[in-house]
């Protein structure tokens, strides 16, 4: 295998391939990129067996032919090099030489022969949604994946394509957001998948740029192509919970209030909060909110009054400051509403006004007032 690129193609297009190898791996030759070269096209992978990355970048093709790069050391290489076309070499025995002008270096390699193969996907059931969409809906949902390796469905992002939206859920028995995007034009069959948090946000960061991104569904696996990038990811097994089960459909206490404002008022009592609980509690009155923190262990304290309007019962209600916080970023509206049923039960926080085609829903527990 032989080619030249430029350094600045080749950086581009071997670094986010290179974000899929894992640190380190009791399978050292995972730590390395696989590359392809036929005419004038490099072909790179990657995988740590769970998710797996593919890109094309066009170069001068010299001998094709396949071997394996050190990513990191080749990475860190090509980095330092100016942007001038570099030359990449494999030889028989492995070893990848770099060369450019009057700079040339020569690394160890491991045998082609013994990389996984990397997964491919079968384009049916395909759903075309814009990148800026795509990575919205999956910025507003990843804060609330569960760490708990003990429930492994809650670790990953749930995702429902159907004929007219697409929906993504998240849960860590705090926390719930849903959130729903209508789209058109897609005619195959209803998909359910539990897509891994460390694939969703590769994702994300895959959809920086404006465009569109192709997803392909089967029953194991889920890919999402973007220019000449694929990801593919292995799913989740098992069943997601039946999140619709805890969602109140009659919390008839409702509360506006000035996002800023509050947030702010937040962000002060949290400082003071107990450290293991973050305890904060809301006085609710009809025209205004009274924030109160109290740190008995440490002897802080404080309160202030934030103006809203609230139509229900007087009512104290205690929440993690943390939470609150982590939901409040979610909300781009100048207002953020609240629907409220007891002091014990959980919370549904909106946005005051739904952006176009899209439904967005939080949802928060109490926690039980000292």
């Amino acid at each position: 295998m032989k080619f030249t690129a430029s350094q600045s193609s080749l950086l581009a297009g071997l670094q986010p391939v290179a974000g899929i190898v894992p640190a380190k791996s009791p399978m050292p030759v995972l730590t390395h990129l696989l590359a392809e070269v036929s005419g004038n096209t490099l072909t790179v992978s990657a995988t740590d067996l769970e998710l797996s990355m593919e890109t094309k970048v066009e170069v001068k093709g010299l001998k094709d032919g396949r071997a394996l790069l050190p990513a990191r050391k080749f990475l860190e290489e090509i980095r330092e090099f100016p942007d001038v076309p570099i030359t990449v070499e494999a030889t028989e025995s492995g070893r990848i030489k770099l060369g450019a002008e009057d700079k040339n270096y020569d690394l160890s390699g491991e045998s082609v022969q013994n990389y996984p193969k990397v997964p491919s996907l079968e384009e049916k059931d395909m759903l075309v949604l814009e990148r800026s969409r795509l990575r919205r809906m999956i910025g507003k949902v990843l804060f609330a994946v569960s760490r708990d390796e003990l429930r492994p469905q809650l670790t990953g992002v749930y995702f429902k394509v159907s004929a007219d939206e697409v929906r993504m859920v998240t849960t860590d028995g705090h926390r719930l957001v849903k959130i729903m995007q209508k789209h058109g034009g897609y005619k195959g069959e209803m998909h359910e998948s539990i897509v891994p948090a460390k694939a969703m946000s590769t994702v994300a960061r895959m959809c920086e740029r404006e465009g569109d991104v192709h997803i392909s569904f089967t029953p194991n696996q889920i890919g999402f192509r973007i220019g000449n990038t694929t990801l593919i990811t292995k799913l989740i097994e098992g069943r997601y919970p039946n999140y619709e089960a805890v969602i109140p459909s009659e919390n008839k206490n409702t509360l506006t209030l000035d996002l800023e404002q509050f947030h702010a008022s937040v962000r002060r009592a949290a400082i003071v909060s107990n450290e293991i609980s973050r305890q904060i509690r809301l006085k609710l009155r009809s025209d205004h909110l009274q924030v109160t923190v109290e740190d008995i262990e440490q002897g802080n304290e404080g309160q202030e009054t934030v103006p809203c309007t609230y139509v229900g019962e007087p009512m104290d209600i205690g929440y993690n400051a943390g939470y609150v916080l982590d939901v409040l970023k979610q909300v781009d509206t100048p207002e953020v509403a609240f629907e409220l049923g007891t002091p014990t039960s959980a919370g549904i926080v909106k946005p005051s006004e739904q952006e176009k085609d899209e439904d967005l829903l939080m949802l928060i527990m109490p926690v039980r007032l000292n």
